[in-house]
């Protein structure tokens, strides 16, 4: 097995915690056979169209991440690298969705540093917040309360980018590990070092316009769906509002570092959704019926893409 015990066992807690908490989060705001019924007025080709939606945001986010591991020098057969990327998704109710570092333990089995595949990961985890940002900008005009977080959020994450390809920070954090003498802490700020320069690479002019155009197709593709899913319902939305309102709620749910933004994230969608002049029991529906789509079924896909790979992998490995 390539995964630990441990990194298995804590898996499957936040995936329980995980469900636990949604459960609770929905039964909570609204009336559970209202919410049957709106689950299934969806239909079998309203379904398949979210299902698309949410496809397709993963393959352009696989896209990227097979560009990013070609661009650090490696060359992964993209049939085995496209199973390492669905795999973190397994993952993703861990807090800050910490968990998707476990595509580093299969990469190592190909020869990737831990280093650059966490560099790697950390790139796609900044372009996707960038992405959720621009899109949130739709609503923060029309809910004020809510302006100064993206501001906010996006002065702090685009302040990162010319810290990483600051040659002082990295010559700053080199002196300091040669003056300290403890092992593992110098170990450490090497290793530091050295994923801050992928990410650099990574994050050079061409590198990060490619990377930040998929993202932003990526997250308007399962943005838009808080748009089709009101449509079916019959509620008149505007495109940039609706995706505005499903951006916001990612972006909160990152920004809480709760598992896979549960509780949060939701709980913005709704109220936004309730401000906007849904009413509650539609404007939880339509939450539900797009992270149903979106969060979970690609965690579904992740634990089937785990499984396969735990049955025919090496033994595993620690990071270190």
């Amino acid at each position: 097995m390539a995964l630990s015990p441990n990194i298995l066992r804590q898996f499957l807690i936040w995936l329980m915690i995980g469900i636990a908490t949604y459960s609770i989060t929905i039964t909570a705001v609204s009336d559970f056979g209202q919410m049957r019924a709106s689950l299934a007025s969806i239909g079998f080709i309203g379904w398949a169209g979210l299902i698309g939606l949410s496809t397709f945001n993963i393959l352009l986010r696989a896209v990227r991440w097979q560009y990013y591991i070609g661009k650090l020098g490696y060359l992964i057969p993209i049939s085995r690298n496209l199973q390492y990327f669905l795999a973190g998704f397994a993952f993703t109710l861990t807090p800050a969705k910490a968990g998707e570092a476990a595509r580093s333990l299969y990469l190592k089995q190909d020869g990737v540093r831990y280093t650059d595949s966490l560099a790697a990961l950390f790139v796609e985890r900044l372009t996707d917040l960038i992405a959720v940002i621009l899109l949130a900008l739709a609503a923060v005009y029309t809910f004020e309360d809510y302006r100064w977080l993206v501001i906010l959020a996006g002065a702090c994450t685009l302040a990162m980018l010319p810290l990483i390809h600051s040659q002082l920070l990295r010559n700053f954090l080199a002196r300091i590990s040669e003056r300290i003498t403890n092992v593992r802490i110098s170990k450490g700020l090497n290793h530091l070092i050295n994923l801050i320069n992928s990410s650099a690479a990574l994050l050079s002019s061409a590198s990060l316009y490619g990377g930040m155009v998929l993202s932003l197709m990526a997250a308007f593709s399962v943005c838009m769906m808080m748009y089709i899913v009101l449509n079916l319902f019959g509620m008149e939305i505007s495109i940039s509002l609706a995706v505005g309102i499903y951006a916001t709620g990612i972006l909160v749910g990152a920004l809480s570092f709760l598992p896979g933004g549960l509780g949060s994230a939701e709980a913005v969608m709704i109220g936004l959704l309730v401000f906007a002049g849904v009413d509650i029991t539609t404007a939880t529906a339509a939450t539900l019926i797009c992270r149903i789509a979106a969060l979970w079924y690609s965690i579904a896909v992740g634990i089937i893409i785990v499984l396969r790979l735990e049955l025919h992998s090496k033994p595993h490995q620690e990071i270190g």
